[in-house]
């Protein structure tokens, strides 16, 4: 084994330490149950045969998110596993809404080459750090595997949505990111590429979404060069993809002091445009767009996070306080959403504007995620 392939094998232990830390409550912790609107989007989650979630962002962000209270509502883990279960001795894709691509196979579980399905390794992360389900670890290295080796690019090498898609959005970013990272966390073998891949991905996402001089990202980049708007949740994205990447990543690593400081010009830019009442506008610059959940969900769970960890300082929590209040505001003791843009950047992009009630899917996943977050 040579020195490189050594320290990788030290960074993935560590960072699996540092996972556990995180998914586990502390020895002698007392739990408190999770609050009425967490409560009712599990009860619904639950309720469902497992078979019914799907393997796109829309099954596996809600139960990334579910899975971060398996220590307060232990159900969590049979249901996951048997989502796992199930998926594994399936031999279609699970329908699901997002372009279709190329199929291929994670672990054996049917999925495509479509960004959507890239979440799957985060639930997959989960299953191998709580409860060290090795199925789990192989699903979520394949899909590093088929990132790196089978997706395609845009002109700029930036990982593309989908086999036909002319365009590229932070959405994919965190998609390719995280499943990189987390390859290279479960890998040591392949760590290095897999590593410098998504190194590669985030830094050149940076310098084509984000407008450093107002710090926003933009919603989309086309064909023929970057989009008009600044959708809420592309800088959204681009937040998570930066925060997946430092939590992943040595500090003593050359690129994390750059990606700390593009994360806090994220922060300031959305500090920004934030309402007194801690919302944020679908085009976050735009104040005639409606106000939207999804976006301070988002930054709650991002900012929140990265004070906790020292990557922003603490005078940043008070925007992320800010922002969960209005998401607490807008759900419902039942789980039910409220003003939620359910669309996506190029509708987006393309300004249509609908907010609306949501009850699943990723948006659930959202709320999970964050509520969990605020209680760390």
């Amino acid at each position: 084994m040579t020195r490189r392939e050594a320290l990788a094998v030290v960074s993935a232990g560590l960072f699996s330490v540092r996972r556990a830390q995180e998914l586990k409550p502390s020895a002698g912790r007392t739990l408190e149950p999770p609050p009425a609107g967490v409560t009712g989007i599990l009860k619904r989650l639950l309720a469902q045969p497992p078979s019914t979630i799907n393997t796109d962002w829309f099954g596996t962000m809600i139960l990334v998110g579910a899975l971060r209270w398996h220590h307060r509502v232990p159900e969590v883990e049979a249901f996951a596993l048997a989502w796992l279960t199930h998926h594994l001795n399936t031999t279609d894709v699970a329908p699901y809404s997002g372009n279709r691509s190329r199929t291929v196979r994670a672990g054996g579980i049917p999925l495509t080459t479509y960004a959507g399905h890239f979440g799957i390794s985060q639930v997959c992360e989960q299953l191998v750090v709580l409860f060290g389900n090795q199925r789990a670890r192989k699903v979520a290295v394949d899909v590093a595997n088929i990132v790196l080796h089978r997706t395609a690019r845009n002109r700029l090498g930036l990982i593309a949505h989908d086999d036909t898609a002319d365009f590229a959005i932070p959405d994919v970013t965190f998609l390719a990111v995280s499943s990189l990272m987390i390859g290279a966390a479960l890998d040591s073998n392949n760590a290095t590429a897999y590593r410098n891949q998504a190194l590669y991905e985030l830094r050149t996402s940076i310098e084509t979404f984000l407008i450093k001089d107002i710090g926003l990202a933009k919603t989309v980049y086309l064909n023929d060069g970057i989009g008009r708007t600044s959708w809420t949740r592309a800088s959204g994205w681009l937040f998570w993809a930066i925060t997946a990447m430092l939590g992943r990543l040595d500090a003593k690593h050359s690129a994390f002091t750059g990606f700390r400081s593009d994360l806090r010009t994220l922060a300031d830019g959305m500090s920004r445009v934030q309402e007194p009442n801690g919302g944020f506008h679908v085009l976050l610059d735009d104040p005639s767009t409606p106000l939207d959940v999804s976006g301070p969900a988002m930054f709650a769970l991002a900012v929140h996070e990265s004070v906790r960890r020292g990557w922003l300082p603490h005078q940043y929590l008070s925007a992320a306080l800010r922002a969960w209040r209005f998401v607490t505001a807008n759900l419902t003791d039942d789980g039910v959403l409220h003003n939620t843009y359910d669309l996506w950047a190029l509708p987006a992009e393309n300004r249509e504007m609908r907010v609306r009630d949501v009850e699943s899917g990723w948006a659930m996943g959202f709320v999970l995620a964050a509520a969990h977050e605020m209680t760390l």
